[in-house]
């Protein structure tokens, strides 16, 4: 039987004073009380599989989790490069590992309860292993350097670099009832290649083969402009169409792109990899169809299919590619090039621009 708020609010609160999770930092606190109530709403669902919401239950504590991650990570490390914290690249690195834990997890998940335990066992080990300890040492360090983090963090929330939804604040200001807590207001980022650099590189998407990266930032910024649409409650009939259609064009490009590729360097995993891509293009049609048949919900389940996709395939299996032809990357990039002279593959002025964009913000940021 499913709890009512009421009763998820105080099983949160019993939960997140159970330990020392609050830094004193409202920002980052709020993030990782997202973390601890997803926790919870997961082993929830998972006390009774038998729940016609089961399903989708385990969807959203997923893309509460990217979201989670993306959001998390990137502001985390920006704070912590800020005031040059000494264990920097150690905790950046404990994060990479993560993301590499979840996709790993998820792209081996054969049904919806497998998946739910396999995140679950991943998100309490985080907990323990990294939120009690390593967030709790940056914490310590600002202390004892007397660095004011809240008027920074407060100033990077105005400039609308990162993203708090009214939900996570609303969750937040139920447990917490300091001053500081009060000075945070839910905010969108509204710079979209800052949003698709985001989650490029908390989710470490590259490849390093061009191709299939240009083809892969044109992805996120489908993904993103869907769900910074749907959160400001714009999306019509017309608008999730147009999306679809953009989707559906993406599958026919990028697929016959990697397709060739796989095929012309004797990729091993060429058969699984196909197999994949064509539950892809079922469940964008999927999608296409509920749009035509009226369904209202089709763009948040667009945006979680996305998003799953994102982890579950590019993070994982694509990275495979390009780690299978690292020492191949020229002989590559001259088929393909070949590839596009010929007009077999299509690259647009506007997919060029973007990741150059998109990867500029990502040179400039590790130099």
């Amino acid at each position: 039987m499913s709890k009512d708020s009421n009763q998820k609010i105080e099983d949160l609160k019993k939960f997140w004073f159970s330990q020392p999770f609050s830094l004193g930092i409202p920002i980052i606190d709020l993030q990782h009380l997202w973390l601890v109530s997803t926790i919870l709403s997961l082993e929830d669902a998972l006390n009774d599989v038998t729940l016609d919401t089961f399903s989708s239950e385990v969807k959203t504590s997923f893309t509460k989790t990217l979201e989670y991650v993306s959001e998390h990570f990137a502001l985390e490390e920006d704070i912590l490069e800020h005031f040059h914290y000494p264990n920097l690249v150690e905790h950046i690195e404990g994060h990479r590992a993560f993301v590499s834990r979840l996709a790993e997890k998820f792209s081996s998940a054969e049904n919806d309860e497998v998946a739910a335990l396999g995140l679950l066992q991943i998100l309490k080990k985080w907990l323990v292993q990294h939120i009690l300890k390593e967030d709790s040492d940056y914490a310590d360090f600002f202390e004892k350097q007397d660095i004011k983090v809240n008027k920074y963090a407060n100033q990077i929330l105005k400039e609308k670099k990162y993203r708090i939804t009214k939900e996570q604040l609303l969750l937040y200001q139920n447990l917490s009832a300091s001053e500081e807590a009060g000075m945070v207001q839910a905010s969108d980022s509204k710079d979209l290649v800052y949003e698709i650099r985001k989650i490029w590189k908390t989710y470490n998407l590259a490849t390093n083969i061009p191709i299939i990266d240009l083809q892969h930032i044109w992805l996120l910024k489908i993904i993103v402009v869907l769900d910074q649409t749907l959160a400001n409650g714009q999306l019509t009939k017309e608008a999730i169409q147009k999306i679809l259609q953009q989707a559906i064009e993406y599958t026919k490009d990028h697929f016959s792109v990697e397709d060739r590729i796989m095929r012309q360097f004797r990729y091993t995993d060429f058969a699984n990899h196909m197999a994949q891509h064509k539950r892809f293009i079922d469940f964008v049609q999927l999608r296409n169809e509920e749009n035509k048949n009226g369904d209202l919900l089709v763009a948040a389940h667009l945006v979680q299919d996305l998003r799953n996709w994102l982890l579950s395939h590019i993070a994982f299996e694509d990275r495979k590619i390009g780690n299978a032809f690292k020492s191949r990357i020229r002989e590559l990039s001259e088929f393909t090039k070949k590839m596009h002279q010929n007009g077999e593959v299509t690259i647009t002025l506007e997919q060029k621009d973007l990741y150059k964009a998109v990867l500029e913000q990502v040179t400039e940021e590790m130099n």
